[in-house]
């Protein structure tokens, strides 16, 4: 449940992303003489050409965690949970491309290096 929402807030970023940067490009296009106003300083607040690499490390439940997993905060399943992320995060690191600039028209890149070896 959690994993799709996280993925469902990603998606809307993107977009959300998107758009910042054809206001901030469209807006570095325009004539001098349009490039004042009230109603060009809020567009201009809006625009933007930032990047993000965004990597998902969504915990994956193990074939014997029950329905209790969404709220069993004991300490054993803690610190499971704290190394299942500590190595999603080594192996995340592995991949070269994660640590590059993004050049997507949307300046965002999500990566999820456990949907992608199968995991």
């Amino acid at each position: 449940m959690y994993s799709s929402r996280s993925r469902n807030n990603t998606e809307r970023f993107r977009e959300s992303q998107k758009i910042r940067h054809a206001v901030a490009t469209l807006l570095a296009k325009l004539p001098a003489d349009l490039k004042n106003g009230s109603e060009l300083d809020l567009l201009k607040s809006f625009g933007d050409h930032k990047v993000y690499s965004i990597v998902h490390l969504i915990y994956r439940a193990q074939q014997y965690e029950g329905d209790s997993k969404d709220y069993d905060f004991s300490r054993r399943s803690m610190e499971e949970h704290w190394r299942a992320g500590y190595y999603d995060t080594v192996r995340s690191l592995r991949y070269p491309d994660i640590l590059e600039r993004p050049s997507t028209l949307e300046g965002v890149v999500c990566y999820d290096v456990a949907e992608s070896e199968g995991g």
